[in-house]
């Protein structure tokens, strides 16, 4: 489960940072959601170009 950090905490690997995203086992990752440390971090998908944004490519005609 990623967590996004929000209060800096200190772990036995070392501090962890406000601000850094984190992969950790579900048990720690609820104990930080449920203590206020950390939120869980979605990664937002960006938007897929449609037809209409796409810029329009010009042709050339073929010579015989």
């Amino acid at each position: 489960m990623k967590i996004k950090i929000i209060k800096q905490v200190y772990t036995t690997k070392g501090w962890r940072n406000e601000g850094a995203i984190f992969e950790l086992d579900p048990k720690t990752a609820r104990h930080y959601i449920s203590k206020g440390i950390g939120i869980e971090y979605k990664e937002e998908k960006g938007e897929k170009e449609t037809k209409e944004l796409k810029p329009k490519r010009k042709y050339t005609k073929r010579k015989k």
